[in-house]
């Protein structure tokens, strides 16, 4: 049984200004989510690796090791991504940092048992507020740790000599790990995994966390900028707070290139590519929370009126003294 959590928060991507894994959705930091479900499902042995001395503001162990990964833009410059995986001898299950999990993904992971090891990811097809289109890793839980490092050694070898079409990560660790036929090419992954297909998924960049802020954050208006020269819209009076680009390009139904505009999820979605030519016309700028509308205050305001005037309605009796009985 794995009882040993280790949440991995290593490398550095030049892209971030800050570690990403610190990145704010909904409020809640990526690692400050995940120990707190970790320790909702009973986890206590939860521990952060990583060379980086801001991590320890979360109050848990840290585990220091030789992990020099730097890359930009995805393009590894310095080190090998294998070496985010904390050597060790016990059994322990390997969390990615950066990653925003529901509470059914850490529960899952938690309640999974293997003997050997067991890998956790999305899978096809996605669920509607999954924000990637491809899969993506979520977590390793090791039981035989002599396997995994056999399999790390293995995969740095066939690197050496060519036999993957890109530099190895998790997916083609996985394929060495399960003894399966290398890739040739991309989404040729083994389908031998525990699927997690819900909104849990990594931050890879800025502009992911507005999108799963958006996909799961409820009732919200999303501000875009429209990124082509010009289109015109059907949808045109569904659209509020539009911002001209150029005063001059003001034709009703029609939206220019800069033009800024706030409208619903489903509109977004709509102008993001889920649209009958499939080409997004428009960029994400902000989520902003929907503030209740006019009339739903106003229904709100007259049913408490009516409960006030309900209970004014009721009175209560008033208390009677009992006659003494002549006898």
């Amino acid at each position: 049984m794995v009882t040993k959590y280790i949440i991995m928060c290593g490398g550095h991507y030049k892209h971030w200004e800050k570690p990403r894994h610190l990145s704010i959705v909904k409020g809640e930091m990526l690692v400050a989510r995940t120990i707190r479900l970790l320790r909702e499902n009973g986890i206590t042995d939860i521990s952060i690796s990583t060379n980086n001395p801001v991590f320890e503001q979360f109050g848990v162990p840290i585990l220091k090791h030789d992990n020099l990964y730097e890359a930009k833009n995805f393009t590894i410059e310095k080190g090998n991504w294998f070496n985010c995986f904390y050597p060790t001898k016990e059994p322990a299950c390997y969390i990615f940092g950066d990653v925003y999990f529901s509470d059914e993904a850490i529960r899952t992971i938690v309640e999974t048992e293997t003997d050997d090891i067991e890998f956790f990811g999305s899978r096809p097809p996605f669920a509607d507020n999954y924000i990637k289109t491809h899969e993506e890793p979520f977590a390793l839980k090791v039981v035989n740790q002599k396997h995994l490092r056999e399999a790390i050694e293995k995969t740095k070898q066939l690197e050496k000599e060519g036999k993957f079409w890109r530099k190895p990560i998790m997916w083609e660790l996985w394929t060495i790990i399960k003894g399966t036929p290398l890739q040739v090419r991309y989404n040729e992954y083994p389908a031998e995994y525990v699927v997690i297909n819900d909104y849990t998924c990594d931050i890879d960049w800025k502009a992911d966390i507005i999108n799963l802020e958006r996909k799961i954050g409820g009732n919200v208006m999303i501000k875009v900028r429209v990124t082509i020269k010009d289109f015109t819209l059907k949808d045109f009076d569904k659209l509020k707070n539009i911002e001209r680009a150029n005063l001059r390009n003001n034709e009703y139904g029609r939206l220019y290139e800069n033009d800024k505009f706030e409208c619903s999820n489903d509109m977004a979605d709509y102008l993001m590519g889920k649209n009958p030519i499939n080409k997004s016309v428009v960029e994400i700028i902000e989520v902003i929370p929907e503030e209740k509308s006019s009339v739903e205050i106003e229904e709100t305001k007259k049913e408490v009126e009516k409960n006030i005037e309900e209970t004014i309605k009721v009175k209560p009796k008033k208390a009677t003294k009992k006659k003494n009985s002549k006898k």
